[in-house]
């Protein structure tokens, strides 16, 4: 019992805590520990510079790479200048005439030298000859880049392959280490083909290149709102209607159009956009309100080589248009937009078939037509009393098609009648539109029974064509249509034709109802047909080929209402015809 009794007293002693050389012991292995996690992270910190380092270099390489492969195959295959040694200064990947770089003993590679090399030529041969640049990365301060690129032949590759090299180096900012990436490519031009090789890197395709284009665009009407003062500062975008978050209104007829590129093959798009209507926000993060506004596409191509290319034949794709108001509304002001419905869109391509009359089957061809449909309009009602900002009636067409002609020529309405050589393109688009009215309201006195302005008979049309025969045309174009504008006791009639050019500015009108007064006045802006040739030479169409570029001009009209203490502007252009057509010869063989 007195033994028991002395061990228990002996473990209470031990209750007192840690002695001093415990203490010195845990210390020492808590500093141990910590030493070490101080050493991997400071190697994961110098590991992490030294692969950024890296990664640097070799996208150093690249870039070096990919402008030594974009220099003319004369250049390329000549290689480095005689001089390059003694303008680059010492290199070590040089060993007796032979690229036999440190970083892969393995290639031991004849370099390829010309004493007659231009010195104009970076990276191959710049100033004096050098074969080297130096890049610096503001990201990784104190280190630099040297790359130097080498021309060499090898004997596993063909004679006519040269091997391109680029080695770019630099010394690790920590230790001072040298270190070095290499990229390598093959570059060679084929036998055949077109083109200048000294002025491009390789041969060309041997065929002509043509492009078209055309389209058939519909009345589009914008609303915009400002206040009734001129602001000191920047003007601030002013809500449509007082409280409303919306700051535009557009309504849009719908658009026609094709697209023609030929070169080795040839390839058709022809694309439909149906009539819509949107409210949008002054916040571009904010989808805007929607209506209408679908499209359908078609194409086609002969490419019958490439992977994804579009058949030859595609079925034709239509669709109708639908469409319903937009109303945006605050207090006893609403604001109405409805688009043009019901119209019928179809989007037709071939490489066999003839999408339009005067355009033979067989001939690469598009065409796509809008046709039909209700009318559109954008009305503003204060206090119940409807005001019409701008009203196009249904009905009108939009057209538009062409052709790569090769093998038959197409009517004189289409054009490329006449055939030589490697053929032509033809591009046309014509228009008719529903009567329109603008600024319609029931004005005091009577004024303006009909609208402020209106526009009838609408019609338009422009052709194009460019070939070997071809290469000099003028554009084919036709306008017609009658502007009526208020003068203050009656309507003044404007005839449009091509050529009209005019801007007119109707009286202003009032409308007053108990505390709601409403002002308007129309501007009416005509601008003629346009065409623009571009023929740097004219005889062959080589270099940048023989291109023309024409449209119907415009008939624009600008409804300005005050009301509310703000203005309300909705402008309305009628569209235009527009189309275009290249041609560039083959290079010479």
């Amino acid at each position: 019992m007195q033994v028991r009794r002395a061990r228990l007293e002996r473990w209470r002693d031990d209750d007192s805590g840690f002695t001093l050389m415990e203490l010195l012991v845990a210390m020492m292995i808590i500093t141990v520990v910590l030493l070490s996690l101080m050493v991997v992270q400071t190697s994961a910190l110098v590991t992490n510079a030294q692969s950024r380092q890296r990664t640097q270099a070799t996208a150093v390489a690249n870039q070096v790479m990919e402008e030594l492969r974009a220099l003319p195959w004369l250049v390329l295959s000549k290689g480095m200048s005689t001089s390059f040694l003694a303008a680059g200064g010492p290199d070590t990947n040089v060993v007796g005439g032979k690229l036999h770089p440190t970083v892969n003993l393995a290639i031991d590679e004849t370099l390829v030298t010309a004493s007659d090399q231009a010195m104009d030529k970076l990276p191959l041969s710049g100033p004096g000859g050098t074969n080297k640049m130096v890049d610096t990365d503001p990201a990784i301060p104190g280190v630099r880049f040297t790359s130097r690129t080498y021309v060499t032949r090898s004997a596993s590759t063909d004679g006519d392959v040269v091997t391109l090299s680029v080695i770019t180096s630099w010394s690790a900012n920590k230790t001072g280490k040298l270190r070095q990436v290499l990229v390598r490519s093959e570059a060679y031009a084929p036998s055949g083909g077109c083109g200048d090789a000294s002025n491009q890197p390789f041969l060309g395709a041997c065929q002509a290149l043509f492009t078209g284009s055309a389209s058939a665009s519909g009345a589009t009407t914008t609303v915009t709102a400002s206040s009734g003062s001129a602001p000191a500062g920047p003007t601030p975008v002013q809500p449509l209607l007082p409280g409303s978050d919306y700051t535009l209104a557009t309504v849009t007829g719908g658009q026609a159009g094709i697209g023609i590129t030929s070169q080795q093959s040839t390839t058709v798009d022809s694309t439909v956009l149906h009539a819509g209507s949107t409210l949008a926000k002054a916040d571009p993060t904010v989808a805007p309100l929607q209506d209408g506004g679908t499209k359908l596409s078609n194409a086609s191509s002969n490419d019958v080589g490439s992977s994804g290319a579009a058949p030859s034949s595609p079925p034709d794709v239509g669709s109708t248009g639908v469409t319903s108001p937009l109303v945006l509304s605050s207090g006893n002001l609403a604001l109405n937009l409805l688009a043009s419905g019901s119209r019928v869109g179809l989007a037709k391509a071939s490489m066999a078939a003839s999408c339009a009359s005067g355009i033979p089957a067989g001939q690469g061809c598009g065409a796509s037509t809008l046709t039909g449909g209700t009318g559109s309009s954008v009305v503003l009602t204060v206090d119940g009393t409807t005001f019409t900002g701008a009203s196009v009636a249904g009905g009108g067409s939009a057209k538009a098609y062409g052709g790569r002609f090769t093998t038959a020529g197409g009517a004189i309405a289409v054009g490329c009648a006449t055939l030589t050589g490697p053929g032509c393109t033809a591009a046309v688009a014509e228009r008719s539109l529903g009567n329109a009215a603008f600024g319609v309201g029931p004005w005091a006195g009577g004024a303006a029974p009909s609208g402020l302005a209106t526009v009838t008979s609408y019609t338009d049309s422009v052709r194009v064509e460019r070939g070997l025969s071809q290469r000099t045309g003028d554009a084919t174009s036709a306008r017609s249509a009658q502007v009526a504008y208020w003068n203050g006791t009656g309507y003044t009639t404007l005839v449009v034709g091509t050529t009209t050019s005019s801007t007119v500015t109707t009286p202003s009108v009032t409308w007053t109802a108990g505390a709601s007064t409403v002002q308007a006045a129309v501007t009416v802006t005509v601008t003629p047909a346009m065409s623009i040739k571009s023929n740097p030479d004219p005889a062959a169409c080589g270099l940048e080929g023989c291109t023309i570029d024409a449209d119907t001009g415009t008939i624009t009209v600008t409804v300005t209402w005050t009301v509310a203490g703000q203005t309300l502007t909705s402008s309305t252009s009628l569209g235009t015809s527009h189309v275009s057509a290249a041609f560039k010869a083959a290079p010479s063989a």
